[in-house]
């Protein structure tokens, strides 16, 4: 006697007679099981402008993530515009920082231009800036340079020479942390978004200065101090701006170096207020000391 449900004198077993329904159902789970979203990654970089309509260079922005521009000089008010604000708000443009939010996905080869008009003393420049896509990487923290010939126009005036002292540590010759021509200056170190040691005064006759070691944090933007402010009652009733000089032009994330200046005090027991700080960010360190 032949099972139920046979057909051709074929005996298929109950089980069997499941498996094309049992195969339609995971073929709809597996067609309906949303694919993984891809992980972002956040990446803090520098790009520098460039003068006129050629693009300066591309940003990488994803919906879900802002994307923070600090420039390296002013922006000119109302010059920051976006091509397509419906798919890209600039949420705030406003003294050196601009904030950009996604609102879609920008498609594959899509490019939104960004443009902006920066100022410092009486001149200014227009550049453009490019919004694009990136399967996996977003740009969170963007550093926005001028070009070389501009930003040595910003730059503090440099003393017409520099002293043997600063040149000897700036050169490297000299170890710096060891107690060969300086000693640790006693102050009350406020690092702000960076990391310092206690800071050294080295001498060479009436030669004196300071050099304070930075650490730039790894998931920080790059560091360069731009202003430095130093004061004292034995200075006068103003600040003081101080030349700042590096090794290298700036610390780039994870990097650690030495900032020096030279410093006006033959008095280790002056009290003294001093900032050294990123002209647009404020970040950098500031040393006080009380006097005796």
């Amino acid at each position: 006697m032949l099972a139920s449900g046979d057909q051709g004198g074929h005996v298929f077993p109950a089980f069997l007679r499941r498996v094309p329904v049992l195969a339609v159902l995971v073929a709809v789970e597996v067609w309906a099981r949303p694919e993984p979203e891809t992980v972002r990654v956040m990446k803090a970089r520098e790009v520098v402008l460039r003068e006129g309509p050629e693009e300066s260079a591309e940003l990488r922005v994803h919906p879900g993530f802002l994307t923070t521009l600090a420039f390296e000089s002013g922006l000119v008010p109302g010059s920051v515009k976006v091509e397509a604000p419906e798919r890209v708000r600039l949420l705030g443009a406003e003294g050196r920082v601009v904030v950009l939010e996604p609102l879609v996905e920008l498609a594959e080869g899509e490019r939104v231009r960004l443009w902006v008009t920066v100022t410092w003393g009486g001149a200014s420049m227009h550049a453009v800036l490019v919004l694009v896509p990136h399967p996996s990487e977003v740009d969170g923290q963007v550093r926005v340079l001028l070009p070389e010939k501009h930003a040595q126009a910003m730059a503090p005036t440099e003393p017409r020479a520099q002293s043997e002292l600063l040149k000897l540590l700036l050169s490297g010759a000299v170890e710096l942390g060891e107690r060969l021509v300086g000693n640790q200056l006693w102050a009350t170190l406020l690092p702000e978004g960076v990391d310092a040691k206690a800071p050294w005064l080295y001498r060479m006759g009436r030669q004196r200065v300071l050099a304070i070691p930075i650490h730039n944090p790894e998931e920080s933007v790059p560091w360069e101090p731009r202003v430095v402010r130093l004061t004292s009652a034995s200075l006068g009733p103003k600040p003081v701006a101080l030349p700042i000089h590096m090794r290298a032009p700036r610390l780039m994330p994870g990097e650690s170096g030495w900032v020096f200046m030279e410093w006006p005090f033959k008095d280790e027991t002056v009290a003294f207020r001093l900032e050294v700080r990123e002209r647009e960010a404020g970040r950098g360190v500031r040393l006080e000391r009380e006097g005796r």
